[in-house]
């Protein structure tokens, strides 16, 4: 009976050995399989994949807004603090030339912002118009008398040569000067040399004729140089000038005209102009 019962508890033994090899093989095989999953490595697997192209233009177009934002902001703030009307804000930093910038030949010591440095350049410039039309009045009627045609050494030369002319050559320059000066600055926008006369009467001279710009300021009623000689062309050849006009020019050119020199330097505008006249005097007509 007892052996009968170890043999009973023996294969007992035997099998119950026996499952927990099975059992042990079959949590071998859990584990092995359970670590050759690398969780970290899938999880960068599907973060790469998740970089799809839209999501790489969004991120970018995130950063583009973002700078674009921030340049108008800044653009902003310049526009603001150039254009303001009073710089008390501005006074003691040192931005002085960053207000004036793009105003050439300016310095900025008192840190004026563009609307104060546009006001002061402008009674500037209009101070300097009234001082040269002040002087133009006292400067232009002492430069015709010292600038006389008529006593020119070609006029007196010819003078000399012409003997009993019928024609006065010094009637005719002068009669070609009293037309000349009726314009608003007496004459002095018209400058001609070059004269030559013959004892007929016959005047040829090259003048330059000196006018305002071309577009007129706002408010500013001046005329172009092109219209001076035209007005110029036409008191010659009215009928009450004692001229006729030989060589009519065909063409009236104008170009831009930039002068430091003197009253000149009010002018914008010059129109060549060769001129061929017949002097008739009154008697002769």
């Amino acid at each position: 009976m007892e052996e009968t019962k170890n043999t009973e508890k023996k294969s007992n033994y035997i099998e119950l050995e026996n499952d927990s090899t099975s059992v042990g093989n079959i949590f071998n095989e859990l584990s092995g399989e359970l670590g050759e999953l690398d969780f970290a490595e899938r999880a960068k697997a599907q973060e790469v994949e998740k970089k799809h192209p839209l999501i790489i233009a969004s991120f970018w177009t995130g950063k583009l807004f973002f700078i674009v934002v921030l340049v108008a902001i800044l653009m902003s703030i310049d526009i603001f603090v150039r254009t303001m009307k009073d710089n008390s804000y501005f006074a003691n930093l040192p931005i002085c030339p960053y207000l004036s910038y793009g105003v050439d030949n300016y310095e900025n010591n008192n840190c004026k912002t563009l609307p104060q440095i546009f006001t002061e350049l402008k009674d500037q410039k209009d101070k300097l118009e009234k001082n040269i039309v002040a002087n133009l009045i006292i400067l232009v009627p002492k430069f015709l008398q010292s600038s006389d045609i008529s006593s020119s050494p070609k006029v007196q030369f010819i003078q000399e040569h012409t003997g009993d002319s019928r024609i006065s050559i010094t009637d005719a320059i002068t009669r070609f000067l009293e037309i000349k000066n009726r314009t608003s600055y007496q004459g002095e926008d018209i400058e001609c040399k070059g004269v030559s006369a013959n004892e007929q009467g016959q005047i040829s001279l090259s003048c330059e004729i000196y006018g305002g710009p071309i577009i007129s300021p706002t408010g500013q009623a001046t005329k172009t140089s092109r219209e001076i000689a035209l007005a110029f062309l036409n008191r010659l050849g009215d009928t009450s000038s004692n001229f006729q006009i030989l060589s009519y020019p065909k063409v009236l050119d104008i170009s831009e005209f930039n002068s430091v020199d003197g009253f000149k330097s009010v002018f914008s505008t010059v129109t060549p102009l060769d001129l061929k006249l017949q002097y008739l005097p009154t008697n002769k007509m």
